[in-house]
């Protein structure tokens, strides 16, 4: 799992996410926490991209991929930054519905009758498989910062890429504990309020009486950006540390900024020996 974040401001984009990855065998879940999930795109670029669900594409790792799209960018630099999402849809598609673990899904979701251990194979299966991107930058000669939001299901046909709005933030794979921290709620607390007994008005009620107490802030600065990204990022890995939960969310948070002055910088990046010093 992971918490991965982007924060479009009129400054620019600033990306984070935690270093943990987690490998589930029979036993168990296994947890590395120093696994990359934030890239810039080439080198000295105006783009990057974070990622969150699926680790990799089997023989083939995310960070390859990028390379290769950095490469064809490199070739034919995008019109937009919707361009270059495209460019990424289109160069993971066919590597992503090439896995035989998609042939299963599509396998079983095609099966007129299944037993009761397909019927979960296939839940394991597909919500193992979403993989969730978010690129974003600038493309010059526009220096106009957008970023897009683009997700892999392997229930679903070829994804489209989805604008992120202007001054808001995404979070995405384990985003409760920011949603609590500033909504006062996540999702799953939302809708067991709503199906309660106890409760008799409807979502619309619920929904304006939270939003009554949600910590909401001005357009910030772009270092101040920085600072709740990645105070966020390290909130979420905390709590799940001291949560009864399996520790999804960990390791050292990562983040990185493009400004509309300035390429791809890194504010927070592991070096090549942090899981040797985290070792001893």
């Amino acid at each position: 799992m992971t918490i991965a974040a982007c924060y479009l401001s009129p400054e620019g984009v600033v990306f984070g996410a935690d270093s943990t990855t987690t490998w589930s065998a029979t036993s168990g879940h296994h947890f590395f926490n120093h696994a990359q999930k934030l890239f810039e795109i080439g080198s000295d670029s105006s783009l990057g991209l974070v990622t969150w669900g699926l680790a990799s594409f089997e023989e083939i790792s995310f960070r390859t991929l990028i390379a290769r799209l950095a490469d064809k960018l490199a070739q034919n630099p995008p019109a937009s930054v919707q361009v270059a999402a495209d460019t990424w849809i289109d160069e993971v598609w066919p590597v992503y519905t090439s896995m035989q673990a998609y042939g299963r899904v599509n396998q079983l979701n095609s099966m007129a009758v299944r037993s009761a251990d397909e019927d979960e194979e296939l839940a394991q299966l597909s919500n193992g498989l979403v993989v969730g991107f978010c690129l974003g930058g600038y493309c010059l000669p526009d220096r106009n910062p957008k970023a897009f939001e683009i997700v892999f299901d392997p229930l679903n046909p070829k994804p489209t890429s989805s604008e992120v709005a202007k001054n808001t933030h995404r979070w995405w794979g384990v985003p409760n504990i920011i949603n609590r921290l500033i909504y006062g709620y996540d999702w799953n607390f939302r809708q067991a309020i709503l199906s309660s007994s106890h409760w008799s008005g409807s979502e619309a009620d619920f929904d304006s009486i939270a939003a009554q107490q949600a910590l909401q802030h001005p357009v910030l600065p772009i270092r101040e950006v920085v600072d709740f990204i990645h105070s966020c990022i390290r909130s979420t890995g905390k709590a799940m540390k001291f949560s009864n939960f399996p520790q999804v969310c960990g390791g050292a948070p990562e983040i990185a900024v493009i400004t509309t002055d300035r390429n791809f910088r890194w504010v927070r990046h592991k070096t090549w020996d942090t899981a040797i010093e985290d070792g001893g």
